[in-house]
């Protein structure tokens, strides 16, 4: 592959110069054209790239903070780890991006409209938006307006889209495998065959939203909108209910195989256990994979080495818990209570000793209390902490890549070999 060349300081001042005079209708304006340029790293905040050409540019970790994109061609452009907050970006095209771990957070991709002066006249032209084909992996979309977008077959895999405007956008074989759409409106716009295996739907505007063939399995839904004639055609995995009417005897057999007394593991996947109390209760071991534990009381539970990969426990009671060694992969535990919970490394008996270390990798707690928690050398890599309780919480040793702690209260933690630098802290 062909090295990209790399754009001098220098160079790059004179073609955002004549670019501006090109804006401003001077006589020796010209439009910009940085096609095929390294601007990786670059500070490009608040400038004006209206209609500039940036097509298959190298743009990783490119600062372009509140900077205008108006109707910019961004086609095949790398735009890794690009910070694009309250960027501009109206009528841009974006087909075949790679937006992965970019933060937009409120980025404006809406419709826009460019104008051209010749002469005497001024020509205009509306443009939607374009991003389709791009990878937008774990990509931060807090509050973007991208209504009446073009997004089809686009990867928000793991993405945030928390209070995301996409209302009337076409979103055909979108993966939004693990996204956050919490508070998204979807107002009528088209997912016809995307894939939301595991996403948060919960409090989403839907109406006359099109969900024919769409993969919702494992999806967070508020109960309402389970019932909602929008979702009649889409691919949903309905609660285990058998489960919750054996409850008592699977806990019971699980408590005889956790004492090794017989008895047998516990499986209560997929089961709706929305506010239970189980607090106290020994689940050691036991697979949850996908369960609903809203607002269940689990404290002072037993939870080591548990399987609970995808699970919905949001505002789920956890105090004190022992979570050591646990699976919370994609789990969701926004406003959860976490305080003085163990979630560190559980060694093994026997004569060949073994951390196993607690896997939170891409795990939710925004707005959770962690305080006094233990997560020392736990895997946290791309989880969110954003507007978390971290005080006094104990991240030594942890893996915190891509992990986010936007807003969060980390004052008395402890971080001795922790690399906070790998992390998203504003």
């Amino acid at each position: 592959m062909t090295e990209l060349k790399k754009i001098t300081r220098a160079e790059l001042m004179g073609v955002i110069g004549d670019h501006m005079g090109m804006l401003e209708q001077h006589e020796n304006g010209r439009r910009a054209d940085l096609s095929f340029r390294d601007l990786s790293d670059e500070d490009l905040s608040s400038l004006n790239f209206s209609g500039a050409s940036l097509q298959r540019a190298l743009l990783g970790a490119t600062n372009f903070t509140r900077a205008t994109l108006l109707g910019a061609d961004l086609r095949v452009a790398n735009l890794r780890r690009a910070n694009m907050t309250h960027c501009d970006l109206r009528g841009a095209c974006l087909r075949g991006a790679d937006l992965s771990d970019a933060v937009m957070i409120d980025a404006d991709l809406r419709e826009g409209t460019l104008s051209w002066h010749t002469g005497q006249e001024s020509q205009y032209e509306q443009r939607n938006t374009e991003v389709s084909a791009a990878v937008a992996t774990r990509a931060n979309f807090s509050g973007a307006k991208l209504s009446n977008s073009f997004i089809a077959q686009t990867d928000f895999t793991d993405a945030v889209l928390h209070n995301a405007s996409l209302i009337d956008s076409d979103m055909r074989n979108c993966l939004f495998v693990g996204a956050q759409l919490d508070g998204a409106d979807l107002s009528g716009s088209n997912l016809v065959g995307a894939n939301l295996s595991g996403a948060n739907l919960s409090g989403v505007t839907m109406t006359k939203t099109d969900f024919r063939g769409a993969n919702l399995a494992g999806a967070i839904l508020d109960p309402k909108a389970l019932a909602a004639p929008e979702l009649k055609n889409a691919i949903i995995s309905p609660p285990n209910t058998a489960i919750v009417n054996r409850l008592a005897e699977i806990l019971q057999s699980h408590r005889l195989w956790a004492n090794s007394d017989g008895g047998s593991r516990a499986d209560l996947s997929n089961a709706d256990l929305t506010g239970r109390d189980m607090s106290e209760v020994n689940l050691a071991a036991a697979v949850l994979r996908a369960t609903i534990l809203k607002a269940a009381n689990l404290s002072g539970s037993i939870l080591s080495m548990a399987e609970l990969s995808g699970a919905d426990m949001r505002a789920t009671n956890l105090q004190r818990a022992d979570m050591r060694g646990i699976r919370l992969e994609r789990a969701t535990l926004t406003g959860a209570n976490l305080s003085g919970a163990d979630l560190g490394p559980l060694e093994s008996a026997g004569p060949v000793r073994r951390n196993w270390r607690s896997a939170l990798s891409r795990a939710r707690f925004r707005k959770a209390n962690l305080s006094g928690a233990n997560l020392a050398a736990a895997d946290l890599k791309g989880a969110s902490f954003d507007d978390a309780d971290l005080t006094g919480t104990d991240l030594t040793g942890a893996d915190v890549t891509d992990a986010s702690f936007r807003g969060a209260n980390l004052s008395g933690a402890m971080l001795t070999g922790t690399n906070m630098s790998a992390a998203h802290t504003d």
